[in-house]
């Protein structure tokens, strides 16, 4: 492949964004425009491919790369926070209706027709929902101490239960901002494979949380929804 070729290559592929960053960074930021003063004459410009040429050169493309995948990561670490949620700074506790319409027929796999298109379900008629979904900062400490007395009060309490009434509720902590690794290390082993973070606000925007901590819970065919003061 001839050197022309190979920069073609770059550019069109995955080192055009980093390239001309980089080319831009380099270009002189203070230029000013003195007017046209005499003869003038005409400029041979030097062609694109060499400049892009001369000025990879001067570049430490794995340096380069380097940085991008560290920015990646402390992305994926640090997700940005969900917008419209705060710390709380009062109680509200509220009701979320998880009704909704069938846009096609829900058809069993015999065949049979379970229910038709326009039907209004509510998934809670027909299972229980044993679990307890929790929203909270992991970068608030007072929320994650918050967390930790929920989580601990819950395993003594199915512990103290008798056995035939042992059904141990599943939790589920999701994030509204915070480092889910890092959370999951103060956690430990026994809770790392139950935190997720609210990618877009997908969970606050539909439940309709606007604090946190909150956690969420079934109450009878509705979801009954806590946002908590933390005193202290």
């Amino acid at each position: 492949m001839s050197r022309e070729e190979y920069l073609k290559n770059i550019i069109r592929n995955t080192g055009l964004t980093i390239l001309i960053t980089v080319i831009l960074a380099t270009l002189p930021a203070n230029a000013k425009d003195f007017d046209t003063k005499g003869h003038t004459y005409q400029i041979i410009e030097q062609p694109f491919l060499r400049m892009i040429d001369e000025r990879l050169q001067k570049v430490d493309m794995q340096k380069e790369q380097e940085k991008m995948t560290a920015i990646t990561k402390d992305r994926v670490a640090n997700p940005r926070a969900v917008e419209g949620v705060g710390p709380a700074t009062k109680n509200r506790v509220f009701h979320f209706d998880p009704t909704y319409t069938l846009e096609e027929d829900a058809v069993l796999p015999c065949g049979k027709i379970l229910h038709k298109a326009g039907t209004k379900v509510n998934p809670l008629q027909h299972m229980v929902l044993n679990r307890r979904l929790f929203f909270i900062d992991s970068g608030e400490k007072a929320q994650i101490k918050w967390l930790q007395a929920q989580l601990n009060a819950n395993k003594a309490e199915i512990s103290n239960a008798p056995l035939e009434q042992k059904e141990p509720i599943e939790d589920r902590i999701i994030l509204v901002a915070g480092s889910v690794f890092k959370l999951k290390e103060e956690l430990g082993k026994e809770h790392e494979n139950k935190v997720y973070f609210d990618q877009n606000g997908e969970l606050t925007t539909k439940f309709g949380i606007k604090a946190s901590p909150a956690v969420v819970v079934q109450d009878g065919l509705l979801l009954k929804i806590e946002e908590v003061l933390i005193n202290g």
